[in-house]
Parts: structure tokens; sequence; C-alpha cells
């Protein structure tokens, strides 16, 4: 159900920059806290109802609290999203408003493209409309953490190299631990929207929701103890291997346990997304709508890259040539006023030069693919279509 304004009956969303409902017709504003909702029974309560709308392309689910819904999926990119049902869904305990505005994410994806000079025309030229904002729902635990650890590592032993065993064990506790509850998103890219401002939380009000998309938990209570495990496991494995001192560190063998307090909270934290075709495959980058960091890397124009870095390839092997032939040619003169260098130890350094130059790109070329990789939705595609039906 939208909010509606008490001046003239428009339909009210959340405006960041003022922190406070807006009303898009009249252009009035009311604070959260005085926007009516409506009276709900114990069993309302707990639950609240929701406009489900369904990708056609990749499956994916989402709920739209209010009359403004885009065309266009935002895991995906597809424009094929259909209304589908009515559902009842548990009500957060907590939101985090949206403190960055949807301008201001407009603007931080506009400077990080700026950086990146092979970007394609029509994604650094894309619309402000392809930016929405979707709050991503999280279940914050305390975890006991208990791990032991059979490691092993190489040791130099004067020309020898040794293979040494190691053992760790112990226990550790995380305070305010995030799990992404959305099967949706891909964990590994929500851990890259850390952190946020969790003092800023609010007590849940479906008035922050209007004008954005949001999802719900789709986890069970398993399934969250599951993630607890898998995130404190990852973060106790990187500190134990840190702590012994030989090369080629690995756990050979491991048992892990977590124990989650009873005082989890369930919330809502904010981001915008941005959903692009390249190539035929949809890429989507995030933005923290709490603090502006980015998540994600733009695609590039792979025929201007290789192009421009060829053409520069090899201006710098001519200059690096040009340099060490006159250098060479110095010293033989220096020696041997008879000896200079031929046309072939000419074209030698050059070849020299490119075969740098050239294994400097594609060493970048490699960064950038790897960096790609995650930005791609196939990861988070393979979530969403477990959600279909």
């Amino acid at each position: 159900m939208a909010s509606l304004c008490q001046n003239c009956g428009g339909t009210l969303i959340f405006d960041p920059a003022r922190n406070k409902m807006s009303c898009k017709m009249c252009g009035a504003f009311f604070d959260v806290r005085d926007v009516e909702v409506q009276d709900r029974t114990e069993y309302e309560e707990q639950y609240m109802d929701c406009n489900i709308y369904v990708c056609d392309h990749c499956g994916g689910e989402i709920i739209v609290n209010s009359t403004e819904v885009s065309t266009y999926c935002i895991y995906c990119g597809n424009p094929a999203v259909v209304f589908n049902r009515v559902a009842k869904q548990r009500r957060p305990e907590f939101i985090l408003p949206f403190s960055i505005t949807k301008e201001q994410a407009v603007m931080i994806l506009r400077a990080r493209i700026r950086k990146s000079f092979f970007v394609p025309y029509h994604i650094k030229h894309f619309k402000p409309e392809a930016v929405r904002g979707i709050y991503i729902p999280y279940w914050i635990v305390n975890a006991e953490h208990y791990n032991a650890s059979f490691i092993e590592g190489k040791v130099q032993n004067g020309k020898r190299t040794e293979t040494h065993y190691y053992e760790r064990a112990g226990y550790c506790t995380f305070n305010n631990l995030l799990l992404d509850a959305s099967k949706a998103l891909n964990d590994y890219t929500s851990e890259k929207l850390e952190p946020f401002d969790l003092t800023a939380l609010k007590p849940f009000n479906e008035n922050y929701l209007a004008g954005f998309y949001s999802d719900m938990s789709d986890l069970n209570e398993q399934e969250i103890i599951n993630a607890a495990n898998r995130r404190s496991d990852e973060m106790f494995r990187s500190e134990i291997v840190r702590d012994v001192h030989a090369d080629n560190v690995r756990i050979v063998d491991s048992y892990a346990y977590t124990e989650i307090n009873d005082d989890k909270v369930y919330a809502m934290l904010p981001a915008w997304f941005i959903t692009m075709q390249f190539n035929g495959e949809p890429l989507t980058v995030l933005v923290n709508g709490d603090t502006g960091k980015v998540v994600g890397t733009f695609p590039f124009d792979k025929k201007r890259f290789i192009s421009l870095t060829g053409l520069s390839a090899l201006i710098m092997a001519a200059g690096f040539a040009y340099i060490l032939y006159h250098v060479i040619s110095f010293f033989l003169w220096m020696y041997n006023d008879d000896v200079n260098p031929n046309l072939v130890q000419f074209l030698v350094y050059v070849g020299a030069g490119v075969s740098a130059a050239a294994a400097g790109a594609i060493n970048r070329l490699r960064r950038f693919r790897d960096t790609l990789r995650l930005t791609k939705s196939s990861q988070t595609l393979k979530y969403v279509r477990g959600r279909q039906g």
C-alpha cells in the first residue's frame, strides 16, 4: 500500500537528501513518523503485504512497496518484469535509510567511469533512470566461533626446502556480523559493500521503502547458521594462516563450529544498483547507499584497448630501443671505434621493448578481467534462478 500525501493525496516517497517523505505532486514534506500507517493486528505487526514482480528472463523476484515500478530487472537488466502476486512477508526489525541520494549515486558512478578510459560509449552515457535503489535484507548476529586446524607450510633449511606441519586452535567472538539474507544476491558481492554504519539503524517503518525496491529474507534458521559459520571461518582462517611463519601455507584439515546468540536482528540495508547489457551479458555495479562505496567495475572496449595499448607499446619500445642503441654505441665506440651496432641488433632491441610492453599490457588485461568477472550477473543469476515459481 502506497503512503499518500495528507494535503493532495499524491504518492509519497522517501527523500534521502532531507530524510523525509516527499510528495511528487505538491512538493510537501513530512516526517517519516508523521505519515500514518494503518492499524495492524498482532499478526500484521510481524508481517506486511508486498507486491511481487517476477522477471520473465532470469526468474528474479522484486518486491515493490509503492506505486513506482521499473520496467527493468535489477538483477539481469532485461525489460521483462511483470506483476505476479501479493504476498505477506516478515517485517524487518530495523532499517538503515538511504543517505546517498540517487543524484549522488549517479555522480559517483560517472566519476568512476571517467577514470576508465576504455569504457564503451553507450555505457559511459548511461541514463540515470537505470540506477535503482534497493534495500537488501541482512541478519545481524553475534556469534562464537570455534576452530581447530592442521596446517602445512614450506620452510627453507639451507639449500633444502622442508615441509613443516602446525596446529592452531581457539575461538573468537564476532559482534554485529552481517549475513546477506537474500539468495538473489551473490554473498561475495554483498560482503564487498560493507561497512555500513549500524549505529544509524532506525526501527523499521514501511515509509522508508516508498520509492525503492526491497528484497526479503529467504533463509531458514539452518541456512543462517551456515552463513555465520562460513563468514566466521573465513576470517578465522585468514588470521591463523598469517600466524604461521612459513611459505606456501595451506590448511590441510580443520574443524569449525559456530554458535549464534538468540539476539539476532533482521534489518534492511541500502544499495544503488545499475545493471547494463554488454555483448549480450548483464553486468551489475552497486553503490553502498550509506557510504557511497562502489562494488564492481565497468566493461571496456576491447578493440580500442588493443589498438591504443599496441600503439603505446610500439612507442615505448621504440624509445627504449633508441636509448639502448645509443648507450651501447657509446660503449662500443669507447673500446673500439671501428665497431657499431648494426640494424639486426637494433631490431633485437625493438623486439625486446615490444615484448616487455606487451607483457605489461597482458598483465593489466588479466587483472581487469578478474575484477570484471565479479561484476557479471551470471553469479547472481544462479541464485536468482533458484527462486523461480
